[in-house]
């Protein structure tokens, strides 16, 4: 399941104070991550995966205060951002995860990374098994030649990856990939930071 030696790979995390659950597939994880945050506030990280569940909406059904900037014109984006961070719950998914249990991630504004690490108490990760890398450097090749030709072609960007294919270290104003994170374990001021595991591959 998601990876070889899956058992071993799960004890790493939980060394590293996560909280692992596992899923067989995308309404499983749907249903952990519905379970989880009850009628609470949850703001969203930008994330083909959370979106693809549609995860916003049945939030809301069940009560949560949802916000999730895709949802909004750029203009009304910060102070969507700025509730987010102050929510009870923040839920995304992340571009890498590594054997060692290292969270790889690559951001071009910065509010997804900043409150996966400072922001709300408690964190949800819900990750595809197509997301697991064996290290740091092959999380980050994956996300360079995947992730970001992807999310450049779906956004319509103007830059080097979602025309070519493949990152370039463009300088293009439309550049996606600004800032790149490394979270080792859980934040020291996260109360709470799930990981559900999905077997199936989701988002890019």
């Amino acid at each position: 399941m998601f990876c070889e030696n899956y058992d071993q790979f799960v004890s790493e995390l939980e060394r590293r104070n996560y909280t692992v659950h596992s899923a067989k597939d995308a309404a499983e994880a749907k249903a952990i991550a519905l379970s989880l945050v009850g009628n609470a506030s949850v703001g969203c990280g930008g994330s083909v995966t959370v979106q693809s569940m549609s995860l916003p909406d049945a939030m809301r059904e069940q009560g949560c205060s949802v916000y999730f900037h895709w949802e909004h014109e750029p203009k009304d984006r910060p102070a969507i951002f700025e509730k987010a961070a102050k929510a009870d719950w923040y839920i995304c998914s992340t571009n890498g995860i590594t054997r060692k249990g290292k969270l790889v991630n690559i951001d071009g504004n910065g509010n997804r990374v900043a409150c996966m690490c400072y922001g709300p108490k408690k964190v949800m990760i819900i990750a595809g098994k197509n997301k697991f890398s064996e290290t740091v450097d092959e999380s980050i090749d994956r996300i360079k030649s995947v992730a970001c030709p992807a999310n450049g072609k779906r956004l319509n960007r103007a830059t080097p990856c979602a025309l070519a294919g493949r990152c370039t270290d463009c300088y293009s104003p439309d550049r996606m990939c600004n800032i790149t994170t490394i979270i080792d374990a859980k934040p020291g001021l996260t109360d709470e930071f799930h990981l559900i595991l999905v077997d199936e591959e989701l988002g890019y």
